[in-house]
């Protein structure tokens, strides 16, 4: 049975074609002397993203979709295109990537002293924190329709609601735990 669902999965979304954005797509947003919660300060934070959409001019189209660990800006594409859930025509998606999961500021891409395994811990909170930059600073967004989040995106929602309470409409959380 399960076989057949994932053959069924895996023939719906050659058929259908994810939206995908290609690695030029990608963008980075770099965060110079960056405090981290453990108060460690990297000296340039780097948060990966791709954008899907256009973003209006009334800047409020706004959904974030944080990764979710061992993901890149890609993760949510399957849900991404015409008629799907999350329509670029109608949306201004904004995925993000993880520090440390690789392209965002990871043991293997930041210079000494936090190199390799002296990259320091950084938590849900400080990803949040980066990208809550990210759409204020860079992009000029006040406000989110939604974060959607999957496992560790999901977890980068709750935290969201946290932090952040007013900058969303609402959560869209599917496998996360609110705690680690």
């Amino acid at each position: 049975m399960l076989r057949f669902l994932v053959c069924i999965l895996a023939l719906a979304l050659a058929t259908t074609g994810p939206a995908r954005a290609a690695d030029g797509d990608r963008r980075a947003f770099v965060i110079n002397n960056f405090a981290l919660e453990n108060g460690t300060v990297l000296p340039e934070a780097k948060v990966m993203y791709a954008t899907y959409g256009t973003l209006n001019a009334a800047r409020d189209n706004v959904v974030l979709l944080p990764s979710h660990y061992m993901a890149d800006s890609h993760g949510y594409e399957w849900l991404i295109g015409p008629g799907k859930a999350l329509d670029p025509k109608r949306y201004f998606l904004v995925a993000t990537e993880l520090f440390g999961n690789g392209k965002s500021s990871s043991p293997s891409n930041t210079p000494a002293p936090f190199d390799g395994p002296r990259f320091p811990v950084t938590s849900v909170r400080d990803n949040v924190a980066a990208v809550h930059r990210l759409l204020s600073d860079a992009l000029g967004v006040r406000h989110v329709r939604a974060v959607v989040g999957f496992s560790m995106g999901g977890e980068q929602a709750f935290q969201w609601a946290v932090s952040y309470p007013d900058f969303m409409d609402r959560i869209v959380v599917t496998s996360a735990t609110a705690k680690t």
